[in-house]
């Protein structure tokens, strides 16, 4: 029997160098090129074959001592714009940069993972192929690491029969996991609307065209979609997320641009709102003389975990942890994930890996200036991802 807990904690403080040297390096998507260079010289060290892919990703293959099926396991790469507020001696050394949605425990684990089934290859029946993907927040229009990743071939030769991957999860505590089996995570879609007017003179809002209050009627009655267009029986978030308009106190501008994020579940409620939101957009405008412009982006697809798997990683996990630290969630998160874009390639699960400190009053949320994780989280996750690495490959 394999005691995978066990060597996962054998090499706890690798996990944590690791974990550490990656969040010092916090880098934006497809920017992470110090992060890409600690994965490519950690797994020169291991004697494990890569190759780039999206610029700063990396792909590995771990072929086994037997000729088998494949499991692909993915970890994100990427930080966010967020000024590192946590004190800590490994603090990212890039200003306004950090790993505050613990993409740095995601690649740790996977590192962790590659070191231990590389001392393990004997007993590996098939092999494991490493996904190190770039890019997974979403901020810049049209940017998506996993899809390009995929463009780059990184789901072929050889072809995945599964992929699986983990986030952190700061609610839950160290030494459980939450995991779901149906939908788990929405549509992220993005958008861009531009209000044309006609400025002029604050003192004289008679004289013009005011695109600011028709952005407000605008953003107001977009709202009205959820409430009164789309069924109770299914879930749509629309945010407005940034508003800009004008430059002073005395003039009112002659545009406004504002962007924003649509949230469903399925995709006909996105088609939905997608075509409300046109109709909306353009109508309110009219109604006070402007003009608008509607540029909808389809973001992260949503996605649900494979039942099959998701049992397979239960099993997995309950034999690391025990059954009663295994969560079942059925309620799936409104975030987006490109975790997704796999999954409609190969059968695919993501679960939840709890980080918080017990020691710790209240777990900080993920986002935050100030956040970090209990570092013992980083062996439960290399031991649950190559648990369910075994399991599967082992399975006829």
């Amino acid at each position: 029997m394999k005691d995978l807990l066990k060597k996962a904690k054998q090499i706890k403080l690798y996990s944590v160098k690791i974990r550490r040297e990656l969040h010092a390096c916090a880098e934006l998507g497809f920017e992470e090129y110090k992060t890409s260079k600690v994965i490519q010289r950690e797994l020169k060290k291991l004697g494990i074959p890569f190759k780039i892919a999206a610029k700063t990703g990396v792909v590995a293959l771990i072929k086994g001592a037997y000729a088998g099926k494949v499991i692909a396991v993915r970890a994100d790469m990427d930080a966010l714009p967020i000024k590192e507020e946590t004190g800590l001696p490994f603090a990212s050394g890039h200003k306004g940069i950090m790993h505050a949605c613990g993409h740095d425990v995601h690649m740790a684990c996977v590192l962790s993972l590659a070191k231990l089934l590389s001392e393990m290859k004997k007993e590996l029946k098939g092999s494991v192929k490493l996904i190190f993907q770039p890019h997974e927040e979403m901020g810049k229009f049209n940017l998506d690491g996993a899809k390009k990743m995929i463009e780059d071939g990184v789901m072929k030769a050889p072809v995945p029969e599964a992929v699986i991957g983990l986030h952190v999860h700061p609610p839950l505590k160290t030494g459980a996991i939450e995991l779901n089996y149906g939908k788990i995570y929405a549509n992220a879609d993005v958008f861009e609307i531009k209000v044309k007017g006609s400025g002029g003179h604050g003192s004289a809002p008679e004289e013009t065209i005011d695109p600011v209050i028709a952005a407000a009627a605008i953003i107001m009655n977009l709202q009205s979609i959820v409430s009164r267009n789309v069924s109770p029986f299914f879930s749509a978030v629309i945010s407005i997320t940034m508003l800009k308009a004008g430059e002073t106190t005395n003039v009112i501008p002659p545009e406004v641009l504002m962007l924003g994020t649509v949230r469903t579940l399925d995709n006909d409620t996105k088609k939905l709102v997608k075509r409300r939101m046109q109709n909306i957009i353009s109508s309110t405008a009219k109604a006070f003389g402007a003009t608008a412009g509607f540029n909808y982006i389809d973001g992260y697809p949503y996605f649900s975990n494979n039942s099959a798997l998701a049992g397979l990683i239960e099993k997995a996990a309950a034999k690391i942890i025990g059954k009663n630290n295994v969560y079942i969630s059925t309620q799936p998160s409104m975030g987006g994930e490109n975790f997704g874009h796999f999954a409609k390639l190969a059968p695919g699960c993501y679960f939840n890996l709890g980080v918080a400190d017990k020691k710790k009053k209240k777990p900080l949320k993920l986002h935050n200036s100030k956040f970090d994780i209990d570092e013992n989280a980083l062996y439960w996750g290399t031991a649950i991802l190559a648990q369910a690495c075994f399991d599967f490959l082992d399975k006829k």
